[in-house]
């Protein structure tokens, strides 16, 4: 009698743990959206380098073909603001979208014979990526990640104080962060390290449901 009520109990206690435990297994989420800041992106860095000197001596060129003097060219720009979705396939892999956009300005003074010309552009910088997540390192509350996202930038500026149309460019653009790292579990913020159109460094928030 004493082993069949011990054998009972046992039976019992397996019964009661059973779901409990199960019920610890939690499923990993397969939504993600999610909010970042990244400076500087390369296509800006890249238009300031190359598109800004020779917008420049084009509208010399225009206004004076005979242009030839001193000239100074300054830039400044923002970090790029992204939004992101993210569906998880499976422990490893996520695919998504993302965009993102990105503001920069030009300041240009030059002199001629004329005397001194001024000329200021607004630059905007408009991103829409497919996006690629893979989770190499994975904890309950911290993970490690890889992404790399294709696609284009839609460029467009606009000269200022000048009766001259604006120009767009539509031209490849792209992603790749090394490094990734995000802490928390539904809701998580997150840090990339890496090179593209979202900035070399960048930082966010991350919903995941």
């Amino acid at each position: 009698m004493k082993k069949l009520f011990i054998v009972a109990l046992l039976a019992t206690t397996a019964l009661l743990t059973a779901p409990t435990a199960k019920a610890q297994v939690v499923p990993i989420p397969h939504n993600e959206i999610s909010a970042s800041y990244g400076v500087p992106g390369l296509h800006a860095i890249s238009t300031m380098l190359n598109h800004w000197p020779h917008l420049v001596f084009n509208i010399m060129n225009e206004l004076d073909p005979s242009f030839n003097t001193d000239i100074t060219i300054t830039g400044r720009k923002g970090g790029s603001i992204n939004l992101g979705y993210s569906y998880q396939l499976n422990k490893t892999v996520g695919l998504g979208i993302t965009g993102g956009y990105l503001l920069g300005n030009l300041e240009v003074k030059a002199t001629d014979d004329t005397g001194q010309m001024n000329f200021a552009e607004v630059d905007h910088f408009f991103t829409i990526m497919s996006t690629g997540k893979f989770m190499w390192f994975r904890k309950p509350v911290f993970g490690m990640y890889s992404r790399v996202g294709l696609g284009v930038v839609i460029f467009s500026g606009e000269l200022m104080e000048k009766q001259m149309p604006s120009r767009t460019f539509v031209l490849p653009t792209g992603q790749l962060s090394a490094v990734g790292m995000e802490v928390g579990k539904g809701f998580c913020g997150f840090l990339e390290l890496g090179a593209g159109c979202e900035g070399i460094v960048q930082a966010g928030i991350r919903a995941r449901f």
